[in-house]
C-alpha cells in the first residue's frame, strides 16, 4: 500500500473508530461466557446481504463488548455489525456462533470482537499478529488480549470459553507455511499462558478463493487444517463453498456463508468442548 493511501485508509478509520452506537441492553448479572472474535476482514464481517430484522436481528442472551464508535467499553447487543477494532458494516460469522451457545448453554454469551481488515502476521501497513512484534504502529494480538481482559472484568465470574480465528489472506503472499504455523502457535500458546486452556475454533479461508486465488493459498490452508495436530484443544472447520459475495469478491463469504460457517463452527466446538451451563 502507497503512502497517500496508507494515509488515507488511516484518517477514515479515525472517523469510523468514533461513529456508531450499538442497540442498547441491559447487562447480565450472572457471569458471562467469553468469545474472543480475531482475525481479519471475514471474521470482522464482511458478508453482503445483512437481515436486521430477521436473521441478523439481537439475541436476548448474547452481547458484545464493544471496541469502537459510542458504544466503545459498553456492553451492547451482540448483533451484526459488531464493533471491532474499526465498526463493522455486514455480517460475520460470531453472533451466529454466539446464538447456538447461548441457546445450548442457557448462560449469557459476550462476545470480545476485535478483527480488521487486510491484517496479517506480517506487517500490512504498520499493522500485525504477531505477539512478537512490538515495533508494529498497532499491535492487534496485544491489543486484542486487552479487550478480552476488559471484558471478563465486566462481571465477576466470567470465563473465556472460546477463540474463533478466522485470517490468512494478507499472509498468503508474504509469509511462509512453516513461519504462519509458528506465529498461529504462538497466538495460541500465549492467550492460554494468559487465560488457560481455551479451544479455538479456526475457520476455513472461502474455499472457491482459496481454488482459484493466489497460487499460495493452499499453503496457509494446510497450516490451518494441520493445527489440531500440533495444538490440542483446536478444531479446524471447512467452509461453505459457492457461498461469497460475488465474482469479483470470492475472498469473502456472503452473509448467508458467514451464518452456514458460524453454524460449522459451533457444531466443530460442541463435539470437542463440553457445552457449559447443561
Amino acid at each position: 500500500m502507497g503512502l497517500r493511501k496508507n494515509v488515507e485508509v488511516r484518517a477514515k478509520d479515525v472517523i469510523k473508530r468514533r461513529l456508531g452506537t450499538g442497540v442498547p441492553v441491559v447487562p447480565f448479572e450472572d457471569p458471562y461466557l467469553v468469545v474472543a472474535v480475531l482475525g481479519q476482514s471475514n471474521a470482522h464481517g464482511a458478508g453482503v446481504g445483512i437481515d436486521r430484522e430477521g436473521l441478523d436481528a439481537p439475541h436476548p442472551r448474547v452481547h458484545q463488548w464493544a471496541a469502537s464508535g459510542r458504544s466503545k467499553d459498553t456492553i451492547v447487543a451482540g448483533c451484526d455489525p459488531l464493533f471491532h477494532e474499526v465498526p463493522s458494516k455486514a455480517v460475520g460469522f460470531a453472533p451466529a456462533f454466539a446464538r447456538k451457545l447461548a441457546d445450548s448453554s442457557g448462560r449469557p454469551v459476550l462476545l470480545v470482537p476485535y478483527a480488521r481488515g487486510d491484517s496479517a502476521f506480517a506487517r500490512v501497513g504498520g499493522v500485525s499478529w504477531d505477539p512478537a512484534d512490538r515495533g508494529a504502529r498497532l499491535n492487534l494480538f496485544w491489543n486484542g488480549m486487552e479487550r478480552i481482559s476488559s471484558a471478563l472484568a465486566t462481571q465477576q465470574g466470567s470465563e473465556l470459553v472460546a477463540v474463533l480465528w478466522h485470517q490468512g489472506e494478507s499472509d498468503v503472499p508474504l509469509t511462509s507455511g512453516p513461519v504462519y504455523a509458528e506465529k498461529l502457535d504462538n497466538v495460541i500458546d500465549t492467550v492460554r499462558e494468559e487465560f488457560g486452556d481455551v479451544p479455538f475454533v479456526i475457520g476455513q479461508m472461502v474455499p472457491d478463493e482459496i481454488e482459484s486465488g493466489h497460487p499460495d493459498y493452499p499453503v496457509i490452508d494446510a497450516v490451518h487444517r494441520d493445527t489440531p495436530r500440533r495444538r490440542t484443544g483446536v478444531v479446524f472447520v471447512e467452509g461453505p463453498k459457492g457461498m461469497y459475495n460475488s465474482e469479483t469478491e470470492k475472498i469473502h463469504y456472503n452473509a448467508a456463508g458467514q451464518r452456514e460457517l458460524g453454524a460449522r463452527m459451533w457444531r466443530a466446538y460442541a463435539a470437542a468442548s463440553p457445552v457449559r451451563g447443561e
